[in-house]
């Protein structure tokens, strides 16, 4: 009796794990951008990156460092105020998502929530890899 009742909590639970679903691209997207807008560390934000595009950001620190005569933590802390700024005047409404294999193609409509008001409708178009997991490959933003 005891082996049946544990047989069958067992398959209830493997059940469950079955239908546990892995987010969407546009909810990692989304997910990401809330994290900027209440704030998020430089490593945190990075995790959201695939690796190309951790290398393509770790690779133009050094210009910005000479540019700005900054040093790196000082270059990230302007990035990442400028970035949680950015957001925070977005509002952003998925209009599409494509996935092929394990490439996304997201397009959002965004609207400024700052009073900048724009003549013309601004779009993100968000190009996210699967990686384990999806994870921010490209961000074309057109104003």
């Amino acid at each position: 009796m005891k082996v049946t009742k544990l047989l069958k909590l067992t398959l209830v639970f493997l059940s469950l794990i079955g239908c546990s679903t892995e987010k969407s691209p546009s909810q990692i997207y989304e997910e990401y951008n809330s994290r900027v807008t209440d704030g998020v560390s430089y490593e945190e934000e990075k995790a959201y990156y695939t690796k190309q595009k951790q290398q393509e950001v770790e690779s133009k620190l050094p210009q910005y460092m000479k540019q700005m005569n900054k040093s790196r933590d000082d270059v990230i802390e302007l990035y990442l105020n400028l970035s949680r700024e950015v957001a925070k005047c977005k509002e952003i409404t998925l209009d599409s998502e494509v996935i092929e294999g394990d490439t996304a193609l997201l397009e959002y409509s965004q609207k400024d929530v700052c009073g900048n008001k724009s003549a013309t409708t601004e779009k993100q178009k968000v190009r996210m890899k699967n990686e384990g997991g999806w994870k921010i490959d490209e961000v074309e933003i057109s104003l």
